[in-house]
């Protein structure tokens, strides 16, 4: 903490862009899971189609998309945390929707068959809004996910955040620094946690009560 606190600029120079990196990684994820979950509501192939890309992205390592986002985008791009992250992020969040979906068929399938709502009319005006608590856990593992897997990609050679900043210290053998810098990520993901998360989910859970 020492070290942090006599080096502030960089510091929250390397967690603001791990921040950023996280947050866009999480808003590619929710785009996909929602897009998801409207294939799953048409049922038939949906289903399978969805839990089948939930598991192959669930299986990739975040050390295989770095690798591969590398060789395509280039090793300059600060698009390939957001998207390295973001499809690590996105089988917990999918998993999470798919079960409010399942709930909310068990719990309001009578009132949208007498509405005649089917398909996108139904996720939009019954499952989707009976989703929430479960998108906000959701969400908050899939910021977790994202937090932790953009140094990832960050370390692998994109100039900046936290996990750049890690690769670094390790490679000069400055072993203060590096705990320095992995005691500054954890700082994050209980700070964000803490803050906005936690106090989130538990205002989504009392809101369907």
């Amino acid at each position: 903490m020492a070290y942090l606190a006599g080096h502030p600029g960089p510091a929250l120079g390397a967690a603001s862009l791990t921040l950023i990196d996280a947050v866009g990684g999480y808003a590619v994820a929710a785009s996909l899971a929602i897009l998801g979950l409207a294939i799953y509501e048409l049922g038939g192939l949906g289903e399978p189609v969805v839990e089948s890309f939930r598991e192959v992205l669930h299986s990739v390592t975040p050390v295989a998309w770095s690798l591969a986002l590398l060789i395509l985008l280039g090793f300059s791009s600060r698009a390939v945390p957001i998207l390295v992250s973001g499809l690590s992020a996105f089988p917990p969040l999918m998993t999470s929707l798919i079960e409010g979906l399942k709930a909310s068929r068990a719990r309001f399938g009578d009132l949208a068959a007498a509405l005649r709502l089917r398909g996108v009319r139904r996720m939009a005006y019954i499952d989707l809004p009976a989703s929430v608590p479960y998108f906000i856990s959701g969400s908050r593992s899939a910021i977790g996910v994202a937090l932790i897997v953009s140094p990832v990609a960050e370390a692998f050679g994109t100039a900046g955040g936290i996990g750049y900043g890690l690769y670094l210290f390790f490679q000069l053998h400055d072993y203060a620094a590096f705990v320095a810098w992995s005691l500054l990520l954890v700082l994050v993901m209980i700070v964000i946690d803490a803050a906005a998360l936690g106090p989130l989910e538990r205002w989504s859970r009392r809101w369907m009560e």
